[in-house]
């Protein structure tokens, strides 16, 4: 009977146990939007559920003034709008899906009704200014359009060496509140191919470094950027710009070949809508920056006109510190300057190719007193290896 009672006991809690660890069936409701994205709630977890009817909202605009590479517009934001983004687009190239293009393309968000400076646009062209606002529940409502045609540019608007370039593609000589520094402008001249693509502004320098302890490959082929190597032309360190091209013809190739060249290209700060986009620069390029922000001359000691260095004795620091200081014009906190310590050096991967196993390199070489554009073995990827990015607009 004792043994009769335990087995009876021991089923019952089993069956308890069993009973506990069944699955509760609970129901789920599953909403689809409009552009076929879904959420999924669980029903048995809503207490209640209420419906509010929202107006689609559209935020009106003013044209305040044209310039030619910006226009000034007003809005005035309804209430029931909690923020709203703003962006251009030309208006002989009109968006497939407006919502997402101002969502990845925006020069602005704001939450109030202000004057905005719109930059980074082309002279004597015509463009939309598009805004999509935001309803209370911070979901995006509805989208508002205008016509505007820049002006012809003056010289004063011109780019200029040394000015600051902004994430939305404006420029300015000295920081503007409200707007996100990505570069320092080294260079206003592009080359033909650059222009051929459109850009034919110039050339900026990254405010950080993509990189560092950086292979430029991980294999030694023959021929990675282009048919010839930029050591092929006489002076070719100091004259090759076509780093865009180099880097397209590199991380074309598939990911992880080209560390340096990737770096560059998946750097992580915005780049202009109108812009190319990060790159590895060129050997010219590099040699662009010294002369024009680090105030190096044009001419270098040439060593079989292959590879050249400035060593005078003051050179490095003047050209270091003056490169720093042109990049601390992005102001405090938005810039890394270039850091040699004294008695060692730092090279710079550049994407031009020197042979099949060596590629340039920028040096600044504190420990030897000397600024050099010379080959570094392809593999290499030391400690004092770095890559800093360029763009072209």
């Amino acid at each position: 009977m004792i043994r009769k009672t335990i087995s009876l006991l021991l089923f019952s809690l089993v069956a308890i146990a069993m009973s506990a660890q069944t699955p509760v069936n609970r129901q789920r409701m599953i909403i689809t939007n409009t552009d076929g994205s879904q959420k999924t709630y669980d029903v048995s977890r809503l207490s209640r559920m209420t419906f509010d009817n929202v107006d689609e909202l559209a935020i009106p605009m003013a044209l305040v003034s044209t310039a030619g590479y910006s226009v000034k517009i007003s809005t005035q934001v309804p209430e029931a709008c909690v923020r709203y983004l703003v962006a251009a687009y030309p208006t002989a190239q009109s968006p497939a899906s407006l919502s997402e293009y101002i969502k990845s393309k925006c020069s602005y968000e704001g939450t109030e009704s202000k004057e905005i400076e719109i930059g980074g646009l082309r002279p004597e062209t015509a463009y939309t200014i598009a805004i999509l606002a935001y309803d209370k529940y911070g979901i995006e409502s509805g989208t508002s359009t205008m016509p505007v045609t820049t002006t012809t540019a003056t010289e004063a608007e011109q780019p200029k060496v040394g000015y600051i370039l902004y994430a939305d593609g404006s420029w300015s000589k000295r920081r503007q509140t409200g707007r996100t520094p990505v570069g320092i402008i080294f260079s206003t001249t592009t080359t033909d191919t650059d222009k051929a693509k459109g850009y034919t502004m110039g050339y900026a320098l990254a405010l950080h470094d993509a990189a560092q302890t950086i292979k430029w490959s991980t294999a030694n082929d023959k021929h990675q950027v282009a048919e010839t190597y930029t050591s092929e032309t006489e002076h070719g360190f100091q004259t090759d710009k076509e780093g865009l091209s180099h880097t397209l013809a590199l991380t074309g190739q598939g990911t992880e070949l080209y560390p340096a060249a990737d770096a560059c290209a998946t750097y992580s700060a915005p780049a202009p809508a109108n812009s190319s986009g990060w790159y590895l620069p060129s050997s010219g390029q590099w040699f662009d920056v010294c002369v024009n922000l680090g105030g190096m001359s044009t001419t270098m000691n040439v060593i079989s006109a292959t590879e050249g260095y400035w060593n005078k004795s003051d050179d490095i620091n003047n050209c270091i510190s003056r490169i720093n200081e042109y990049l601390s014009l992005s102001g405090s906190g938005n810039y890394s300057p270039l850091d040699i310590p004294t008695g060692d050096y730092r090279y710079y991967w550049t994407s031009s190719e020197s042979s099949d196993e060596q590629a340039y390199a920028m040096y600044f070489d504190k420990d030897q007193i000397v600024i050099e554009i010379g080959p570094q073995f392809k593999q290499y990827g030391f400690g004092s290896s770095r890559v800093r990015a360029v763009l072209a607009f």
